[in-house]
């Protein structure tokens, strides 16, 4: 059972006060223009209810939850607030971003939110988390590791070959030479997820039996998975994935319940716009000029932080062209199909908005509830909300039973989960077509071992 002690009221207590003092210094060094009280009101609501499920701590110190929540904090209050107080929101056309629109896009992240919580709160119950959600531990797992090290080795050179070992360490020159670009996004984001998956059962095994399996062949994987997962060369948040996904592997348990909370607010105000200038410089070039840094408060007027205007145009795009009634959510659940065999296959929703609007540059996000209310409206928003909650709740449970599980056995979800913790910020940030392929890509190891298990366990059992 989860005790609250004082120790962690006083964690509680910190963490709240860094994070209000940290709020109010940003929004008041600006050059405030809009003050609705309507707007302020809303925000305000919201802000509260964020603020609260913030303050929480979990058992392990970090939840698919906290991500969610993380994510409202950042992209759905303080940046939009800090866009809204300056009249100054990503990629223009701020006239069409109103206070009545910015009221009503409130009340549906509130509704959201709401919603969000009272199903997380009812799903899985104790019951459940007894006897019916059962983790699947991987059959023969030294087989398994081997045959990975194996696959590993193959994918690692695949892609030092194809891409050139010096074209790896920056994102503007690490891409592979494929032209399908639906193939090229599989193979690139299966091939690199590779030796990642494989490192990740070492760490798992290492943990659990307190040996290291085939030591040489560990040390050799760990190399070339991180020469082909560069930080700089890669996404940022493939990055963030990767690395954070590996860092809770080896640390599942933190003392501080906010210790994670903390570390990725730093690691968006700081971290991720550090490592972006390597999007569109080498490595060379990024040594040469140096970094710049922006302020946490101009940063949240970039492009970085479009999710909440994002959000308002898709309420716009939805009041002129009515809803899609899942058309856009068929698109990203059949990503895999290329165009070639599927012409009208759907864009992604962000692409399709900027389109709409006739900008030049498209490549920009639609939040996780932007793509429920263009495809059914504010039903939409309801069922993603519902959706979202099952599944991570499912996740959290399940997790945090196998952690304190005293089984040496390691099991597809200490596999899934750590990493799935990073996909969850790509996945609310949108849009969901882009974020699904990435996801789903990365898995494709997991999934495959998981069939393979679900056959063996099967075949046993006949």
């Amino acid at each position: 059972m989860y005790r609250l002690t004082l120790k962690k009221l006083l964690y509680a207590y910190l963490f709240v006060s860094i994070i209000l003092v940290g709020s109010i210094t940003v929004l008041l060094n600006r050059n405030i223009v809009n003050r609705d009280v309507g707007v302020l009101i809303t925000f305000a609501v919201n802000g509260i209810i964020i603020f609260f499920e913030l303050s929480k701590s979990s058992r392990l110190g970090y939840s698919l939850k906290d991500v969610l929540f993380l994510f409202m904090f950042i992209f759905m209050f303080i940046s939009p607030l800090v866009q809204y107080f300056e009249n100054l929101f990503p990629w223009g056309s701020t006239y069409l971003i109103t206070d009545e629109r910015v009221i009503y896009t409130n009340l549906l992240i509130t509704m959201f939110i709401l919603i969000y919580i009272i199903t997380y709160k009812i799903s899985f119950n104790k019951r459940a988390d007894n006897n019916q959600l059962k983790n699947r531990e991987v059959v023969n797992i030294k087989l398994v590791m081997n045959i990975f090290f194996i696959a590993s080795i193959l994918c690692s050179v695949y892609i030092i070959v194809n891409t050139g070992f010096s074209n790896l360490f920056a994102r503007s020159t690490n891409s592979l030479k494929l032209e399908s670009s639906s193939f090229k996004l599989i193979v690139s984001n299966t091939f690199r997820a590779v030796p990642v998956i494989y490192v990740a059962m070492n760490l798992l095994f290492i943990i659990k039996n307190k040996y290291v399996y085939r030591k040489f062949r560990f040390i050799l994987v760990s190399v070339l998975m991180i020469v082909v997962n560069f930080p700089t060369g890669i996404a940022r948040f493939k990055m963030a994935t990767v690395y954070l996904g590996l860092f809770l592997i080896l640390k599942r348990k933190f003392n501080n319940p906010y210790f994670f909370k903390i570390l990725i607010i730093i690691s968006m105000l700081i971290l991720f716009p550090t490592v972006n200038v390597f999007r569109y410089n080498t490595f060379e070039e990024v040594i040469r000029r140096g970094i710049d840094i922006p302020k946490p408060s101009e940063l949240f007027l970039s492009g970085h932080f479009d999710s909440y205007s994002m959000l308002v145009r898709t309420i716009i795009y939805v009041n002129f062209h009515g809803i899609t009634w899942g058309n856009q959510l068929l698109g990203s659940l059949l990503f895999f199909i290329p165009r070639k065999f599927w012409p009208q296959k759907p864009i992604g929703s962000g692409h399709t908005i900027a389109t709409d609007l006739g900008w030049d540059f498209t490549n920009v996000s639609c939040p996780y509830i932007g793509e429920g209310y263009i495809n059914f409206g504010i039903l939409g928003v309801i069922l993603f909300a519902i959706i979202l909650a099952v599944l991570t709740k499912f996740g959290d449970v399940a997790y945090k039973k196998s952690v304190y599980s005293n089984s040496k056995e390691i099991t597809i979800i200490e596999l899934v989960y750590p990493f799935s913790i990073g996909f969850l910020f790509f996945i609310l940030r949108g849009d969901l077509l882009s974020s699904l392929a990435y996801y789903i890509g990365f898995m494709v190891p997991v999934i495959l071992l998981w069939l393979v298990q679900l056959l063996v366990v099967s075949r046993k059992n006949l």
